[in-house]
This record gives structure tokens, sequence and C-alpha cells, in this order.
């Protein structure tokens, strides 16, 4: 049973737990899988949470479960937050940053550390994945060889256009960005290079049945 105490302060703690992660309410939902309508009612006031939702929200969002009750503890999960790095799971295979680039058989070897400076309000998500890329059609922003984040499971809806994703389509996989071409109903990947030798991968609304969305790039290392 949720207390009273839980109920007065969670909105406020919610909130600002939101604020310093720099997360929506949205993503807090997709990583939850605690519906936008509950969480809005959270954050007004009108509902308290269970005892595992509570649970949900506080590892999703990293921070102490007796925090977010209202109770006077300190904010961060264990010190975690602090403890500078994260693991997070390696994919030992270059994502093309050219063609469509076939990667066989996945498998997940090694896990690396990264900084919780460098990944941000990602730090700790364990939908990431990090991944080498190779090739040039994303050199303006991405360099060949540099290692990047993606946040797998990420709803088309949380795509928007100009946003860097991963993308597989007949078992190949590519690294662009995104654009979402309505007026005439097409998914459009674009490279965003200074070879304009590179072209853009373009798929019909109907004809999607091969292509998935792996994730978003949310952190590139660039080597200088």
């Amino acid at each position: 049973m949720t207390s009273t105490k839980t109920k007065n302060l969670f909105p406020n703690r919610l909130k600002s737990a939101l604020e310093l992660r720099q997360m929506k309410a949205i993503e807090l939902s997709n990583l939850t899988g605690i519906t936008r309508g509950a969480l809005s009612s959270y954050l007004s006031g009108r509902w308290a949470p269970k005892q595992n939702n509570i649970y949900k929200i506080a590892n999703a969002l990293n921070v102490e479960e007796s925090w977010l009750m209202g109770y006077d503890t300190p904010i961060n999960k264990d010190s975690s937050y602090n403890k500078n790095t994260n693991e997070y799971q390696y994919i030992p295979y270059a994502v093309s940053a050219g063609e469509l680039t076939e990667i066989d058989g996945i498998n997940f070897y090694n896990k690396l550390s990264v900084p919780d400076l460098l990944m941000g309000k990602y730090a700790g998500n364990k939908n990431i994945v990090l991944m080498p890329v190779n090739g040039e059609s994303m050199n303006n922003v991405i360099a060949n060889g540099s290692i990047i984040a993606v946040l797998t499971k990420t709803p088309l809806e949380c795509i928007h256009d100009n946003d860097i994703v991963v993308i597989r389509h007949n078992g190949d996989y590519t690294v662009k960005r995104f654009y979402n071409d309505v007026l005439h109903q097409e998914y459009v990947f674009k490279p965003d290079s200074t070879n304009l030798a590179f072209r853009d991968i373009v798929f019909n609304y109907d004809n999607t049945e091969d292509l998935e969305l792996i994730g978003k790039v949310v952190m590139y290392s660039v080597m200088l």
C-alpha cells in the first residue's frame, strides 16, 4: 500500500528526477512500460503509484525508491549514478556508414565501460548497445571507426526528422539520418557526408516489411 507521504511528495520528486536526468515522460513510459496516462496522473498527484511501479520508475531514472517516495534519503541509487562509468553490451561488428552491410549472427561478446558524463541521461540504460562504425557516408558527424551508442527498443513515434538511426533491411545494417516524408509517404534515410556520391535509401510506407528500426544513435565518439 502506498503511504500518504508518498502520494503527497511523489509528484515533485518525479518531476525533479525527470529534469535531472533530462528525460521526458514519454521516454520514461517507454522504458518502464507504464502508460503515459498513469504517469500523467502520478505527476499531477491524482494517483499514487503502486510499489512495483515505483520500483520501475526508480530503476529507469537511476534514483533511490525511498527518495522517490518522499523519504529523506540520497537521490542517487547506491551512488551508482556517481560511479562515473557504466558497462554496455558491445557488438563487435562494424555497422556501415556507407552502403548496407550485412552483419552475420550478432552475438554479444564483451562489454565496454563508458563515462556517465558522455552518456548523459542515457547513463546506465539497459537498452543501449555499442557498435563500431565503418564507412564515410556519415563523416560530417560520425568519423569512420567511431563507436556509437544505440538506444534500442525506440518506438517510431520517438524518432524525429534528422535523428541518426541504425536500420536493418534483409539482414543488412546501416546508419543514416532519418526523415519521414509524409507528402510522398516514404521513409528516407540520408547520408551526411562530404562525399556527395552517397545516395539516400528510400522505403515506401507500403514496402517496409523487411525494414527494421534497430535504434536511435544517442552518442558517438569522435577520434581526432
